[in-house]
């Protein structure tokens, strides 16, 4: 084990702030100059960089059994007395890390199992998807495309990316009650009767009643059973009005009526893209959210190629790269920003090595990345103070951190001040420190812009 000493609380955190990877372990004393163990592991335990879990185990003289007490409330792992016997200290300490990485291992694999199970699930939708449209001879694909189109609307509205995850399922599934009506009658080729028309009415509550019953997405259902209610209250089943109809809904009823105007029916071709965008104009404020519709409206007049229609949104890929992001962001899978591969003073290929994968790397640029403007600021402070000794541990810690996300120009002028820093080398200390605060800061505005901070 490699252990590093630290003289007091405070420099434990100025220590520990924007280090990567953190410390495995921390061993910390009760009574100290400045913070007390006590206040210090509060402290820590409040911060949202990763700090808070390390785990702590006290080491300390003080015999007060309501001090041990209190220590072990705020989190402490362990409670160890002055004078120890090493032997059982460093079996006492390997005890913990071994059930440290036991729970992380295990975090990962139940991570694991959950992305797998998400993908399945939209495998799944996908195909119950399949299985409606199949009900129907001349809506092939319909459900993809209105997922599809539903799901870039949304995005143009804000939603974040879980949200466009939920649209898209919505959208998958909006005509799921259509399994509860007859193939004759979905399949007639001629105008339906008042009867037959009242039956294909019922699928919004059919919808509903199916995606109710599966309670860990409570708003599944919105888009089944809401996609055929219009903004003046004349929609069915219930007869909404404006908001009262649930957004994701108003943005599926957009999708689900361009849809059936760019596809082909028995009755009809494929409608001109200007008379899709006529019917839009039309129906805002009354049957559409005037909002949404204007949203479709831009989508249009950005599609010269008409791409946006049964036949061309296959052709083009559409569908396939809605479902493929979904799928990645269903799947959680980080992706390394083009960017950042092209920054000069990261090395990706060596933050990739040191972190392992791309989403520990990204987590560990972010950690870097937000703490460089106190970290900076408090290595200038101890050495305008000329306290060598924090000015020394500040730069290790920057030393390991700049390396393992990959900046190793900054790693690298931080070991020799490092050096410096134990040789009390203070002319090399002035002299460098500039140029090793200049490109670490330098880091700092292009990093965050990468990582959308």
């Amino acid at each position: 084990m490699k252990a590093t000493t630290l003289s007091s609380g405070t420099d434990l955190l100025d220590y520990i702030e924007g280090m990567t990877p953190l410390p495995d372990l921390i061993l910390l004393d009760i009574v100290m100059p400045g913070m007390n163990g006590i206040e210090t592991l509060k402290t820590l335990k409040a911060k949202e960089d990763g700090a808070a879990g390390i785990p702590v185990v006290y080491l300390t003289g003080e015999d007060d059994l309501q001090l041990e007490a209190e220590g072990l409330k705020v989190g402490a792992q362990d409670f160890i007395r002055k004078p120890f016997v090493p032997e059982i200290l460093t079996l006492r300490v390997k005890r913990i890390l071994e059930y440290a990485r036991y729970r992380n291992d295990l975090t990962k694999e139940v991570d694991k199992k959950t992305k797998e199970i998400n993908r399945l699930s939209l495998h799944i939708v996908q195909t119950l998807a399949e299985a409606i449209d199949a009900k129907d001879t001349y809506t092939n694909g319909h459900s993809g495309r209105v997922a599809t189109y539903s799901r870039e609307m949304a995005k143009r509205l804000g939603y974040d990316e879980h949200g466009q995850d939920e649209v898209y399922i919505m959208g998958l599934l909006h005509d799921v009650g259509k399994i509860g009506v007859p193939d004759q009658i979905i399949n007639k080729p001629d105008r339906l009767t008042d009867e037959e028309f009242a039956e294909i009415k019922k699928h919004p509550g059919v919808g509903d009643r199916i995606l109710k019953k599966i309670s860990e997405i409570p708003k599944l259902a919105y888009g089944a059973r809401w996609h055929h209610e219009r903004i003046d209250g004349r929609g069915y089943p219930d007869g909404l009005k404006g908001n009262m109809i649930p957004e994701e809904a108003r943005i599926i009823a957009v999708a689900d009526a361009y849809d059936a105007m760019t596809s082909n029916r028995s009755y009809r071709d494929v409608l001109p893209q200007e008379v899709v965008r006529g019917e839009l104009e039309k129906g805002k404020g009354s049957q559409f959210d005037e909002r949404i519709a204007d949203i479709m409206i831009h989508m249009i007049d950005e599609d010269k190629d008409y791409c946006m229609r049964e036949g061309a949104a296959e052709k083009y890929g559409l569908r396939e790269r809605s479902e493929e992001e979904t799928a990645a962001h269903m799947d959680e899978q980080p992706v390394l920003p083009e960017k950042l591969s092209m920054l000069k003073g990261i090395d990706t290929e060596l933050g990739l090595f040191m972190c392992g994968d791309i989403e520990d790397y990204l987590d560990a640029l972010s950690i870097f990345a937000c703490s460089i403007t106190s970290k900076a600021a408090k290595i200038e402070g101890a050495l305008s103070e000329n306290d060598i000794a924090t000015y020394t541990t500040l730069v290790h810690s920057l030393k390991s951190s700049a390396r393992t996300v990959g900046a190793a120009g900054v790693s690298d002028v931080a070991k020799r001040l490092e050096t410096a820093g134990k040789q009390l080398d203070i002319d090399r200390i002035r002299e460098e420190t500039r140029e090793l605060l200049a490109s670490y800061r330098e880091l700092e505005t292009p990093l965050k812009e990468i990582l959308e901070m």
